[in-house]
């Protein structure tokens, strides 16, 4: 069997899960719609692209074809961004801001105007047939790709920025949308490489390798779609994002007058005493937002505070208390009964592979040894 045979088939089944994805994400009830919306939006101009490659009854005209494929190069990108910003950011929402994204496209589609857009027939038929080795044709491609590079990077640094606030402003393990926008941000990345590698054989001799190239690429795109299938069905409330007015500690504490180190004394020890006489850090839901609401904290102070003065996250500086908590529940042998998952919800955590790697990092052995270790102690 042939890659040629091979591509018309993984396609094929691409534009079936592709559509069959696109139609279940307009339609379902969600509390992102624009995400959902955003998302099967990419996959229709996604499956836009290649359906003239996988049936070749579809003939289009010249025009439509060129602006079909400026589309699938020009618009791909921008919707895995901004589906990424619904994703972050609970409160996101469409903007005449986001018109810039367009951008590139409009400067593409004026390249085309003199020599084939505003062109008679017969000259845009010919141009049609000769695109990719235009100036116009090839200039097109090198500015999807600066494009698609700059939305990858621009992700990362996104998600790197998420991650932290993430810890900063969370005490339980909610860092699941960053990891699974991280992996498509790698994917997208994959792609990427691909089709670079496929469009410089293009424009050079080595044509027998386009149609392995493009296979490839089709499958990762199918593996793609179907794991996006597979993380909307199977986790569905994986998609609630944080304010878009959260900021890092290390922005809060430029934008504030430092205070003398009396007071940031002051707050620390105020900080310490309710955390061990009230333990809040027994709520698994504990927020920065919630804690310095009950120690009557500004939330801008109490970042500075935990994050910059103490050097720790808020995840970080959370758990440190659970874990010492934990401690001595496990040392208590009075408590032996209590499985550890009981000790786990006890002491704030709602995950027991959360719970045991923070307790291994903290110990260097996980709650079991750490349990049979005390108990041990007891007998001998």
């Amino acid at each position: 069997m042939n890659a040629d045979l091979l591509l018309h088939y993984a396609n094929t089944l691409l534009i079936f899960t592709s559509l069959f994805f696109a139609f279940f994400l307009f339609y379902v009830k969600s509390n992102n719609k624009i995400g959902n919306v955003l998302l099967a939006l990419f996959l229709l101009v996604r499956t836009v692209d290649i359906i003239p490659s996988t049936f070749s009854f579809f003939n289009f005209n010249p025009v439509f074809d060129i602006l079909r494929m400026d589309i699938g190069a020009f618009f791909q990108a921008p919707l895995l961004y901004l589906f990424t910003l619904s994703i972050i950011y609970s409160d996101f929402k469409l903007s005449s801001k986001h018109l810039q994204l367009l951008i590139p496209f409009i400067v593409s589609t004026g390249l085309l105007l003199p020599n084939f857009y505003l062109e008679n027939k017969s000259e845009q038929l010919l141009f049609y047939h000769n695109y990719t080795h235009t100036f116009e044709g090839k200039l097109s491609y090198i500015l999807a790709h600066i494009q698609n590079l700059f939305y990858i990077t621009v992700t990362f640094v996104l998600l790197a920025r998420y991650k932290n606030l993430l810890f900063e402003n969370y005490s339980a393990n909610t860092d699941t949308n960053y990891k699974w926008l991280f992996q498509m941000n790698i994917i997208c990345l994959l792609l990427f490489i691909f089709a670079l590698i496929k469009n410089i054989y293009r424009f050079g001799s080595h044509f027998g390798y386009i149609s392995t190239l493009r296979f490839s690429t089709s499958l990762i795109m199918l593996g793609f779609t179907c794991w996006l299938i597979f993380k909307a069905l199977n986790a569905p409330n994986l998609f609630r994002g944080i304010s878009s007015n959260l900021q890092l500690a290390s922005t809060l504490k430029k934008e504030r007058n430092n205070p003398k180190i009396e007071l940031w004394n002051r707050q620390e020890e105020k900080l310490q005493e309710y955390m061990l006489e009230k333990e809040p850090y027994l709520d698994s839901d504990l927020t920065i937002k919630s804690l310095a609401s009950q120690i009557q904290m500004e939330e801008r102070d109490l970042s500075i505070l935990i994050n910059t003065q103490l050097n720790l996250n808020f995840y970080e500086f959370i758990n440190k208390y659970r874990i010492i908590k934990a401690k001595e529940i496990l040392e208590d042998t009075t408590q032996s009964k209590l499985t550890i998952l009981e000790i786990l919800y006890r002491v704030g955590y709602n995950s027991k592979s959360s719970f045991n790697t923070a307790f291994k990092k903290a110990t260097g052995i996980t709650p079991i040894v750490y349990r049979k270790k005390f108990q041990k102690k007891e007998f001998e």
